[in-house]
């Protein structure tokens, strides 16, 4: 009979199975997956109650949120391709402070720019495109709602024509009642007195009228002249048509020509579509003498007297 010569597999002993067993093991009793373990080890959880009732503080208390209002625009939207006829703004902050004080922004001019980019939240408001009169409502918003209604300015009594300081109300301002409306083209039209003829023309945006001065100013610099020129040259933006006649330079020519009185009628009717607040108010003067007058609006507008 033939030895068989083949090997046999060797056996382990109990001793070196339980040695292997517990090395396998012995990561996942500290909570680390093994590569050499069977299936997939579910991942411990870094969910923290505390931290996240923290977060949910900071996000629902409203000590430490900052709001806003809806301000309803004097012209209602009719003018803005958009159409939007109100606008979220959003209240002035500590940090707004800091923006208004800035003197470089004070300087340029920009500052209530600025300041409006910051505080309008609402999409596809371009500052620049609004009317001058839906400025100033937002302006007088983001004023009363950050240092209350009491406004103090100085004024001249019509009678002695001394002037004297008072404090007005401000939420006593409301908007300009206009009872005339643009055609489809957001144009007006109005008849000249000494030329007998009709002029078509549309309202400014509050960044085409800012322009317009700056270059006046630049225009007053560079001739070394006494004066600017911003009042006939915006005159000459508004105006659309002449008796049909749309070519620019036609129009340049016939307002530099343009009797004062024809001149005034134009502007008079301006004002009187342009959706504003309506700055007129009935001061008081001390011995109870009441008078209305255009309330001016100063540099400290934003800055009030404590």
């Amino acid at each position: 009979m033939e030895e068989n010569n083949t090997e046999q597999p060797k056996r382990e002993s109990i001793s070196e199975v339980v040695k292997k067993y517990k090395e396998m093991t012995a990561g996942q009793e500290k909570g680390v997956p093994n590569s050499n373990a069977i299936g997939n080890t579910i991942p411990k959880s870094t969910f923290n109650p505390q931290e996240f009732e923290k977060a949910m503080t900071r996000e629902t208390d409203p000590d430490l949120m900052t709001s806003y209002e809806i301000v309803k625009l004097p012209s209602g939207g009719r003018f803005y391709s958009h159409g939007i006829s109100e606008v979220n703004v959003e209240y002035m902050t500590s940090k707004d402070e800091d923006l208004l004080t800035t003197p470089s922004l004070i300087e340029s001019g920009n500052v209530i720019n600025v300041l409006l980019k910051r505080k309008i939240k609402t999409k596809g408001i371009n500052v620049d495109d609004l009317l001058e009169g839906d400025r100033n409502a937002i302006i007088l918003f983001l004023r009363t709602s950050s240092y209350g209604a009491d406004y103090t300015v100085q004024v001249t009594d019509p009678r002695s024509g001394i002037p004297f300081t008072t404090v007005i109300d401000l939420l006593q301002l409301q908007y300009k009642e206009v009872a005339e409306q643009p055609d489809e083209h957001g144009y007006f039209t109005v008849d000249l007195p000494m030329r007998k003829k009709t002029v078509k023309f549309r309202l400014l945006t509050s960044g085409e009228d800012n322009l317009l001065f700056k270059k006046a100013e630049a225009i007053k610099e560079a001739y070394n002249q006494e004066f600017n020129e911003y009042t006939t040259m915006k005159l000459k933006s508004h105006i659309i048509s002449i008796n049909e006649k749309t070519d620019r330079s036609y129009i340049d020519k016939f307002v530099d020509a343009m009797p004062a009185l024809d001149a005034m009628t134009v502007r008079r009717k301006v004002t009187a579509v342009s959706p504003d607040v309506d700055m007129a108010y009935t001061f008081m003067a001390k011995d109870g003498y009441a008078f209305k007058a255009n309330l001016t609006v100063g540099i400290d507008f934003f800055f009030p007297q404590t």
